[in-house]
């Protein structure tokens, strides 16, 4: 499942298909019902498109950032936590973290497997002070106060 998701473009390209299906059944005379299947397949693909878009960067600069007074996000592909937590930034915010992929790097993965005791939980945000999970409302906004006053990736 990792390397099916570790694409962000990959699951938007899949609800993208599955409408345009849906819609050609609806041509095809197979009823009205696929025509509101594609309509809903179409808005959440442009959705996910439109609210999780970051640049990944590698684990590497890491360590770097933070002594930099930055912060870090690691995220993954496909988590609802993690995308709620790029709309809760707004576009401006998205931008000021060093978010790193944990799907694409092993090293990031372990790197948040030693925060949480093994696993892999996401959105982990760390400072140089320590680390929390955005999880839910409070989560978010204490990510938005962290994010709000650290340093911008550059």
């Amino acid at each position: 499942m990792r390397q099916l998701f570790a694409k962000p473009w990959l699951l938007p390209a899949l609800m993208l298909a599955m409408g345009a299906l849906f819609a050609f059944w609806g041509l095809a005379g197979r009823g009205p019902l696929n025509y509101v299947a594609a309509a809903i397949l179409l808005f959440f693909s442009l959705r996910f498109v439109s609210t999780t878009q970051v640049q990944s960067r590698p684990v590497s600069g890491v360590d770097e950032h933070l002594e930099a007074g930055g912060v870090v996000v690691y995220w993954r592909p496909g988590c609802q936590f993690c995308a709620r937590l790029v709309r809760e930034l707004g576009s401006e915010g998205r931008y000021v973290p060093y978010w790193v992929n944990i799907w694409d790097d092993p090293a990031a993965a372990a790197r948040v497997g030693q925060y949480h005791h093994g696993n892999e939980t996401v959105p982990t945000v760390v400072t140089a002070d320590g680390h929390f999970v955005a999880k839910d409302s409070e989560g978010y906004d204490r990510a938005k106060a962290v994010i709000g006053r650290a340093k911008p990736a550059a």
